[in-house]
């Protein structure tokens, strides 16, 4: 075992055991180990607790968690304590992932909620923005993003160790002013910017049958959250939803979903055509967005641990958005 792993179980299990708990067990079954989250269970007395360390860039988790709990009733984890030297914390078991119960039988109306519980609450943190970036949530806000992205790309070495020439890095260069332009467009609009979380998804949402055969919903993967632009996380959940589920722009469920997502929104546009608008200059944005959060990534998880892990993909982003006309 891992020495960091084996210091954090110690902690947790003392931790159960001050609190009360019974342990079926004193070896935690492993759920996940990746380079940006340890997840192991122990199944005790009062059902099953979760430990999660995370790397440091992304051990606000437990913080954010308590004020979207305390302060916006938000559903989130359960945090029972938390060791902010470790980087880790204990909470309880909050159901099964919603993709797991998809992929056996798709509840198109489950997911629908699951996403309307999410788009309010974008819609009740936009005005308070600042309880999260006073606690250290990063400020991806569209003012912000044309700085993140030169920040990037004035990282020679590392786009010159992904495959780009001199000539491919100046033409990156050559497309902030037109980044600035389209962050300004969008801002125009009366779309206020929130908690985006970087990878809300049905895998990200955990399902909770209870007693009176009520579903919770419970929201987690909270560490990487940023403040930007809502759509963000509304896109990237619309593209999961694609990509495990099968289903096409065509079908008349998916634009139910996709309606759902967005409907807190529509009326804030003087017209459909306005709208499509926003939405094509916030997809552009998506992808200036998603370079940089990969470089933030990369500086938690450690290139080298992503690219071992098969999951790096700043490389695809960046010729992604060379093709693109802004």
């Amino acid at each position: 075992m891992h020495t960091e792993h084996k210091k954090i179980i110690e902690w947790a299990l003392k931790c159960l055991i001050s609190l009360g708990y019974t342990l079926k067990s004193n070896l935690p079954e492993k759920v996940l180990n990746t380079p940006w989250s340890y997840l192991v269970r122990f199944d005790t007395s009062d059902g099953l607790i979760y430990l999660k360390h995370t790397p440091e860039l992304f051990a606000l988790e437990p913080k954010i968690i308590q004020v979207l709990h305390d302060q916006f009733h938000a559903p989130v984890p359960t945090v029972i304590a938390h060791n902010a030297e470790l980087h880790c914390f204990l909470m309880k078991d909050a159901g099964k992932p919603l993709r797991e119960i998809l992929k056996n039988k798709f509840d198109e109306a489950l997911l629908c909620r699951a996403i309307e519980q999410f788009t309010s609450l974008q819609i009740a943190v936009a005005d308070h923005v600042d309880v999260f970036l006073d606690i250290g949530v990063p400020d991806y806000r569209l003012d912000k993003l044309s700085d993140l992205y030169k920040k990037l790309i004035s990282q020679n070495e590392l786009l010159i160790a992904e495959g780009l020439s001199e000539a491919e890095i100046d033409q990156l260069k050559e497309l902030v002013p037109g980044i600035s332009n389209l962050c300004q467009k969008l801002s125009d609009y009366s779309i206020k910017q929130t908690m985006v979380q970087p990878d809300f998804n049905d895998n990200n949402t955990l399902i909770e049958l209870t007693e009176h055969e009520h579903q919770t919903i419970t929201i987690i993967d909270l560490g990487e959250i940023v403040i930007s632009h809502p759509f963000f996380s509304l896109f990237n959940c619309l593209e999961q939803i694609k990509k495990h589920h099968g289903l096409k722009d065509e079908e008349a469920r998916y634009k139910k979903i996709k309606d759902v997502c967005f409907k807190h929104y529509i009326n804030l546009f003087e017209s459909e055509e306005d709208f499509l608008k926003a939405i094509a200059t916030a997809q552009l944005l998506h992808l200036v967005y998603g370079i940089s959060y990969q470089y933030r990534f990369m500086l938690a998880c450690g290139k080298e641990k992503l690219i071992a892990f098969q999951h790096w993909k700043l490389r695809d982003l960046l010729k992604e958005f060379r093709a693109v006309k802004l």
